[in-house]
């Protein structure tokens, strides 16, 4: 007796889309990478860091590593470097190469 397979549930429902579902999606995350995308994001990000900066009074110091065109150059008031953890789920450790030092003053200057 051999034994019939019997189809998913995506087979049947979704049989004749799902290739041009995941086409979609596949040109839509595409489109969302685009360099038009990238620097509206860029735009839409330093507005909100200007909006959080008016609002607090709060210094700008920027992260030389990945965060200096998000500051107009005239509201920064620092530099540091640090070290990206994206794409690390759970990685608090902390830098010894990478004190920034510097920071410690406007740290204690605003009550943290």
């Amino acid at each position: 007796m051999t034994e019939t397979k019997q189809p998913r549930v995506s087979e049947l429902i979704f049989s004749s889309a799902t290739d041009e579902i995941k086409r979609f999606a596949k040109e839509s995350r595409r489109s969302a990478l685009s360099v038009t995308n990238r620097l509206k994001s860029i735009d839409q990000d330093a507005a909100f860091v200007k909006r959080v900066h008016e609002f607090y009074e709060l210094p700008l110091i920027a992260n030389e590593r990945c965060g200096s065109w998000y500051i107009d150059p005239k509201d920064k008031a620092q530099s540091a470097y640090f070290k990206s953890t994206d794409g690390h789920a759970g990685q608090w450790s902390f830098s010894l190469r990478r004190l920034n030092l510097q920071v410690l003053d406007s740290i204690a200057r605003h009550q943290g």
